[in-house]
């Protein structure tokens, strides 16, 4: 889906130059993959990791669509805990729970992402 096309795109920005510069210096396929491909693919893979984290996180509409969460709590994760206090009334108890919500996902992306661009190749 989404990954593919984004790894694609990233695929497709790498300039032949530098395989054919690799060639050159005796690189072979190997080689070229790991130094070359993989390094310059890594914004790609920045993007992926957190578009999946995100995703992951945002569950609710197919929870909340097959089961509501149920039977019992079995499938409940944060945001359907969050709607159902909403609806209760509890709207102090949900906008705390979007809070940390959020400082969850804030608490999972930053990390990932400064870890990742701190690697990032420059074209």
């Amino acid at each position: 889906g989404l990954a593919t096309l984004i790894y694609i795109a990233g695929l497709a920005a790498i300039s032949p130059d530098y395989y054919e510069a690799a060639r050159i210096d005796g690189a072979t396929r190997t080689q070229q993959f790991w130094r070359v491909t993989v390094p310059l693919v890594q914004p790609a893979t920045v993007t992926v990791v957190t578009l999946s984290l995100i995703g992951g996180l945002r569950s609710f509409d197919l929870i909340w669509a097959m089961t509501k969460g149920g039977p019992g709590f079995s499938s409940d994760v944060l945001a359907s805990v969050i709607y159902k206090q909403y609806q209760a009334g509890f709207y102090g108890l949900s906008t705390a729970g979007n809070v940390i919500l959020f400082l969850l996902i804030a608490l999972i992306i930053l990390p990932t992402t400064w870890w990742f661009n701190r690697r990032e190749v420059d074209l």
